[in-house]
């Protein structure tokens, strides 16, 4: 097989691996400015003498998703830890959002 059989394999496979880092990274900038965005709208909240426990379950959710996804593919037992807490996290805020609306 030559290089250029090579490079159209890999280009009828999909992402190359710069596409792939790319594409990544850009979800890691995403939920930065989410996060960011959380807090901002959670802070106005408090000030304001509202509950911003929407907020705090969207964080926690998307951050107990992500764990859970680390520790499927990695196994180790600090993202299975850390994913349980998130998740007790988010519903608790979740049903803190329920009751109080």
């Amino acid at each position: 097989m030559n290089k250029d059989e090579i490079l159209a394999k890999n280009k009828q496979d999909g992402l190359d691996e710069r596409e792939r880092v790319v594409y990544n990274k850009s979800f890691g900038i995403g939920s930065v400015v989410v996060g960011i965005l959380c807090l901002a709208f959670s802070l106005y909240n408090l000030l304001n003498g509202k509950t911003f426990f929407e907020f705090v379950s969207i964080m926690t959710a998307y951050l107990c998703t992500t764990l859970f996804y680390q520790f499927y593919k990695i196994r180790k037992i600090i993202y299975f830890i850390g994913a349980v807490v998130c998740l007790i996290l988010a519903v608790g805020a979740g049903i803190g959002f329920v009751v109080n609306s």
